[in-house]
């Protein structure tokens, strides 16, 4: 069984700097589990997008060592993966009550990434990690209704964060 484990800005944001303990045990856990986070180019964008500063950035430090990487570009072409980047921008859309053209296209593109390895055979099971809550939703169920029900998991990235820290922080 191959497994994707898909990461998302907030995951990053949340960890922090090399240096800060939420980002040393998220890169513990990828070590031990021998797993590498993927994350569709526009989460890398959003990641980068503003590096003024000289000093290298938390996602280049994880994907220079290894354990996440950023995934070749989205192939529209295949109406899954097409289907599930619209699906969960309106999901996400309905459940903020805003209009789909307004919601991050970068959220959109986790399910449609996870589309993308289903329905092509790269993987069994995909495990989504975003602190964004109707992200992670809508990505179950729009990709339920693909009939991948049950090889999506949405994992709260913030939750998944605080259960990896030590009890005596």
């Amino acid at each position: 069984m191959s497994s994707l484990h898909i990461g998302d800005t907030g995951l990053f944001v949340a960890m922090g700097k090399p240096s800060n303990k939420r980002y040393k045990v998220v890169r513990q856990f990828a070590r031990r589990n021998d797993l590498t986070f993927v994350l569709p180019e526009r989460v890398y964008n959003e990641l980068t997008m503003d590096n003024s500063d000289s000093q290298q950035l938390p996602v280049d430090k994880a994907i220079e060592e290894g354990w996440t990487a950023v995934a070749p570009p989205l192939e529209f072409s295949q109406p899954s993966v097409s289907r599930a980047m619209d699906g969960v921008q309106r999901y996400i859309a309905n459940a903020d009550d805003r209009p789909a053209d307004e919601v991050e296209r970068a959220d959109a593109a986790l399910a449609a990434l996870a589309a993308q390895h289903l329905s092509a055979g790269t993987a069994t099971s995909v495990y989504i990690y975003t602190t964004d809550i109707a992200a992670g939703e809508g990505a179950e169920t729009v990709l339920a209704t693909e009939g991948y029900g049950d090889s999506i998991t949405f994992i709260n990235g913030f939750q998944f964060i605080e259960d990896l820290l030590p009890d005596d922080r």
